[in-house]
């Protein structure tokens, strides 16, 4: 005949080896979760010599643009209504300016670091100005 006794001791011994079961279950499986905020760094600049080349056409200067946006960015050229009826000249690529005083220079669609080759051919005049900004998609 089984006593009371014998029964709470047996209970016990299966409570404690159960409980040695899940710790062991609980050791196995582990997981860390590491997270982390990048700032947004988006950034555009002309060389040293980019004043040199909106007094002489045809000098070459250098675009250099960076942003780690995944999403992209654009590249806007805003100018002066002297440098109307000229042209900029990006990698070899024409774009007008038309005298509405804004071109698109580049749209990216993803994170990226370049640098564009740039002049102006700025129709015999010797003066006006240009500045470069970049804008995260």
């Amino acid at each position: 005949m089984i006593s009371g006794r014998m029964v709470a001791l047996a209970l016990a011994t299966l409570g404690t080896v159960a409980a040695g079961g899940a710790v062991q279950a609980s050791q196995g499986s582990a997981s860390i979760t590491i997270t982390g905020q990048v700032p947004l760094v988006c950034r555009v600049s002309v060389d040293n010599s980019a004043s040199a080349m909106l007094n002489a056409n045809g000098n070459k200067s250098e675009l250099r643009e960076f942003c780690n946006n995944g999403a992209g960015y654009r590249v806007v050229a805003t100018y002066s209504k002297q440098l109307a009826a000229g042209r900029l000249i990006v990698d070899g690529r024409a774009i007008a300016l038309d005298g509405s005083g804004e071109v698109l220079i580049s749209d990216v669609a993803h994170a990226a670091a370049k640098t564009r080759s740039i002049a102006i051919e700025a129709n015999g005049k010797a003066a006006g100005s240009i500045r470069f900004r970049i804008e995260p998609r």
